[in-house]
């Protein structure tokens, strides 16, 4: 294998040598004419090529003999072909017979060709037609192909405004702002190209859109219970939409944040409609103020430092909000100014002086607040509880005189058993009277009208207790002494219409409660307006006692008149002076506030407790002391 391999790589050596010399050969063989049978009779060329290595090669009596060897050689070959012809003649015949048969379709042919192109003729000019339009048809397919090459990122060009639907109404707002910004980038670089696309046209409108309902969703956002970090956020987002000027964020958060305020005051006058919720509805108005005006009043200052703005404003407005609630509610309706007839329903509502001190506490809360914020308000509201607590005082003073004619009406003048045990003895000498603010409190059970008219006074003084505003001592005096004097007026009627006669047991009993009155009924009025409002709230008791003398208490009588520079009550009634003392004691400093505004000591209820079997009678609930009937 490898031998042969080597020969042929030697025999083509060899030729490759041996070319030059083969066209010199040609050359001299054929002379002049080897170039025009080289391009007319090329095989006679290739095989002359091909026989010179044979002749070259052979010997000289190899070439002598050659020409002998050739002519054997042509002979075998005629004779062969000879033998070829007869032994195949038939093929021959067969094959001219086709060969002239072929000749004769293919004239045939060539006729039909021709006429076929007579006829083909006038669809050349369609035919011309045709390649015009697919000369634009090639445009517009390499369009759509393009087209179809920039598929993805055309998608993505047209999802942009659902993307960013998508995002707002998911509330993500962070990748909404990417996506605007990446939009305002590609379309800014289309409008500087100057190219009129109706596609980004439609783009650009409906991007517009989904700005502004981006807008309304970070605007919707301040209308929710949202706190100081998501304000910071949802501000900052609209900063970056670049749809408002600072001045028009700021206006833009107070009202957003002002609609969601207005749906808790939308609850509190819904409380307000209801008489029985108008304390509730009160307290909530100004806790209102103190959460929630108070978050959104830092929320404000914290994301706009520079500028109050509208702020102050805005401030004002809630504050005057509170105001109206209170002096619809609050204020008497004798200085609240007429009112329609729903709001005179509303307002007619009765607050207690426990709700009331609720209310003032909650106010008081607020105003402390605020006052960061530089809206302190509580001084313009503090002269509404007080006009209220005295109108209050000034019903329960009237009421108690309505009661106290009324009984002296029917009273009989027969005194109650009350002090015939040994202990309300006792009690009545001034022994033992634990927690009470006279030694002799417990004589005004003797008399119904008087026990009734002292249960009365006592239950004012625990309203008082309650909400004691230091405002309210010079008008609580004088309350008290016209109550007195009204009183005296009533004794005094009550001698007028009534026959007693001199030395007769109804005319000793009447004496009997008159002195009563005088010595221990004020005296006892006198201690309680000390104890609320400490020693500046004196009532006049010489006076009411002069007004007595000669017709209700005889002139040459001595009476001894408690004053406020006596000595001390005894020790079973110090416990309670501590524990007023302690509550009022604020009541002595110039503040707003006179006493303790939590729940009153039962102490003041306590002084007029009775003793004995008997079971007291016309007692209110707050001060079960009213002085028991015997028949």
């Amino acid at each position: 294998m490898s031998a042969g391999v080597d020969l042929e790589g030697f025999q083509r050596a060899w030729r490759l040598r041996h070319s030059a010399a083969d066209d010199e050969l040609l050359q001299q063989v054929f002379g002049d004419d080897l170039r025009e049978l080289q391009k007319t009779n090329s095989a006679l060329i290739d095989t002359a090529r091909s026989y010179f290595p044979h002749l070259t090669s052979s010997t000289y009596e190899a070439l002598a003999r050659e020409p002998d060897v050739l002519q054997v050689e042509k002979d075998r070959c005629e004779r062969e072909m000879e033998q070829l012809a007869v032994q195949n003649y038939g093929a021959f015949i067969g094959s001219a017979k086709v060969t002239q048969g072929v000749r004769q379709e293919l004239s045939s042919i060539q006729k039909h060709l021709d006429e076929m192109a007579t006829i083909l003729e006038p669809v050349q000019e369609t035919v011309a037609e045709l390649q015009a339009t697919a000369e634009g048809l090639g445009t517009r397919r390499g369009a759509l192909r393009n087209v179809l090459q920039q598929h993805g990122q055309l998608l993505e060009l047209l999802e942009l405004p659902q993307l960013l639907d998508a995002c707002v109404r998911n509330q993500m707002y962070e990748e909404s702002l990417e996506l605007l910004a990446y939009c305002n980038s590609l379309l800014q670089a289309h409008e500087a190209r100057g190219e009129e696309i109706s596609v980004l046209s439609n783009i650009r409108e409906q991007v517009a859109v989904q700005r502004a309902n981006l807008r309304d969703s970070l605007a919707a956002q301040l209308k929710t219970d949202i706190h100081l970090p998501a304000c910071v956020r949802i501000v900052g987002f609209l900063r970056r939409v670049r749809r408002h000027s600072e001045d028009e964020l700021r206006e833009l958060f107070i009202e957003h944040r002002s609609k969601f305020l207005e749906s808790h005051k939308q609850q509190v006058e819904l409380l307000r409609q209801s008489r029985g919720s108008v304390g509730t509805a009160l307290r909530n108005a100004a806790d209102l103020l103190r959460t929630h005006v108070y978050d959104i009043g830092t929320q404000y200052k914290a994301l706009f430092p520079q500028d109050d703005g509208p702020l102050g404003t805005w401030l004002n407005h809630q504050v005057m909000w509170l105001i109206s609630l209170l002096r619809c509610h609050v204020m008497p309706s004798s200085s609240s100014g007429s009112k329609g007839p729903a709001s005179a329903s509303v307002a007619g509502a009765k607050i207690d002086a426990a709700q009331l001190t609720t209310v003032l506490r909650q106010c008081l809360h607020a105003s402390s607040t605020l006052k960061r914020l530089g809206g302190h308000f509580f001084p313009a509201v503090s002269n509404i509880f007080e006009a209220r607590m005295e109108q209050y005082c000034k019903e329960m003073f009237d009421t108690a005189l309505l009661t106290f004619h009324a009984e002296l009406g029917r009273y009989d003048w027969v005194p109650s058993t009350a002090l015939s045990s040994g202990s309300g003895s006792a009690a009545a000498k001034g022994d033992g009277a634990p927690g009470w603010l006279h030694p002799q409190a417990l004589e005004l059970t003797r008399h119904r009208p008087l026990a009734v008219l002292t249960n009365d006074i006592v239950q004012v003084f625990n309203e008082l207790r309650q909400c004691t505003l230091y405002g309210l001592r010079v008008s609580v005096v004088t309350h008290c002494y016209e109550c007195a004097m009204a009183s005296v007026n009533l004794l005094r009627s009550i001698l007028a219409s009534q026959t007693l006669q001199p030395g007769s047991p109804k005319a000793a009993e009447f004496s009997r409660l008159c002195r009563h009155f005088a010595d221990i009924l004020l005296p006892l009025i006198a201690s309680h307006l000390e104890a609320l409002f400490g020693s500046g709230a004196r009532l006049d008791v010489s006076s009411v006692v002069a007004s007595m003398v000669p017709d209700l208490i005889p002139a040459e009588v001595e009476y001894t008149l408690p004053d406020a520079a006596e000595p001390d009550p005894p020790a079973s009634a110090k416990p309670e002076l501590e524990v007023v003392a302690s509550a009022g004691g604020a009541a002595q400093a110039p503040s707003v506030l006179g006493a303790d505004l939590g729940n009153p000591p039962a102490a003041l209820d306590s002084t007029l407790q009775p003793t004995g079997d008997a079971a007291p009678a016309a007692a209110p609930a707050a001060a079960p002391a009213a002085a028991p009937i015997s028949q």
